[in-house]
């Protein structure tokens, strides 16, 4: 049995920690050299892509000054071994070397490591990159989902293992749950691009997919802050499904009122609804659909029921 004082004294030590834990000391090299074509890029890199900004500054910096911290690698056979860690130097070696005839580009130093678990090494390069890289929030929750569903490891081991809270992980984990609705897609793809925050639209999970969409929209037309999206997506929560009455707001708060016709009406039809009115009052009611079969189903089994 592990010495369970040693163990805890290792979590969130690194990458490095874990890897010395799990691989075998006899036959590693360290600050080896090798040709930069024969090493493979990892496969399980939760990364899809780099910012290129970031990535000419570490460039600018390895020409300047050179590589400073080795790749880690395990070998395969006598002239290819796979990368483990360090795959933006690794990236940003291989441009170079793509770039300039220089021989201090065609050569990389690294660690060999003999590690000869294939779940466990792809389970160390999930973790390096996560502990490392400045991966987006949906890139970041794919991975923890990658190692709780594919390599059986609870919210808690990857929490200890990247020095995170064990709700951390599981709180990114559930941002996947907007894949569920078309509403969610697109709240998945503004994180991706960084167009809002985990913050501003994690209150908006259990909503329902109008109500989601919604509130959503509210967000990037106003740059809700996080708290202002939690006050409203408790407002909305704790609506009676009748109708509000307008008593109950200023008569300058049209705007809020409205908003909440919107996502009552909205919840009933189960789709999206946009509501506009000019300056004598009167206005008009937008029911969306996405198909012919979509509208019969609102009128037959929602408006005419």
């Amino acid at each position: 049995m592990k010495d369970k004082t040693k163990s805890n004294q290792q979590l969130g030590r690194g990458i490095e920690a874990l890897i010395r834990d799990n691989s075998t000391q006899k036959g590693e090299n360290t600050n080896l050299l090798i040709d930069i074509s024969k090493i493979i890029p990892n496969k399980k890199n939760p990364r899809k892509n780099f910012n290129k900004e970031k990535l000419e500054e570490l460039k600018e910096s390895i020409y300047q000054h050179g590589i400073l911290q080795p790749l880690t690698v395990r070998k395969i056979d006598d002239d290819s071994y796979e990368l483990i860690a360090g795959g933006r130097r690794y990236e940003a070696m291989l441009q170079l070397s793509q770039e300039y005839e220089d021989n201090r580009f065609k050569q990389v130093p690294v660690f060999i490591k003999s590690i000869d678990s294939e779940s466990l090494m792809t389970e160390l390069a999930l973790i390096e990159n996560l502990q490392r890289a400045n991966l987006n929030p949906i890139e970041e929750a794919t991975a923890y989902l990658d190692l709780k569903t594919n390599y059986s490891m609870s919210d808690q081991q990857i929490a200890d293992s990247i020095g995170k809270s064990r709700s951390s992980i599981s709180n990114s984990i559930r941002l996947l749950n907007f894949n569920d609705s078309e509403s969610g897609k697109i709240i998945i793809e503004a994180l991706k691009k960084s167009e809002v925050t985990v913050g501003q639209v994690r209150p908006l999970i259990d909503l329902k997919a109008a109500t989601q969409l919604s509130i959503f929209k509210k967000i990037k037309s106003k740059n809700l802050t996080a708290r202002q999206v939690e006050k409203e997506v408790k407002k909305y929560k704790n609506l009676k499904p009748e109708s509000p009455s307008q008593d109950n707001f200023d008569n300058d708060d049209w705007e809020q009122l409205v908003g909440i016709y919107k996502i009552n009406l909205s919840n009933h039809l189960s789709t999206s609804i946009d509501i506009h009115r000019n300056k004598n009052g009167k206005g008009r009611i937008i029911v969306h659909y996405q198909n012919e079969d979509e509208l019969a189903d609102i009128i037959k089994n929602k408006i005419l029921k």
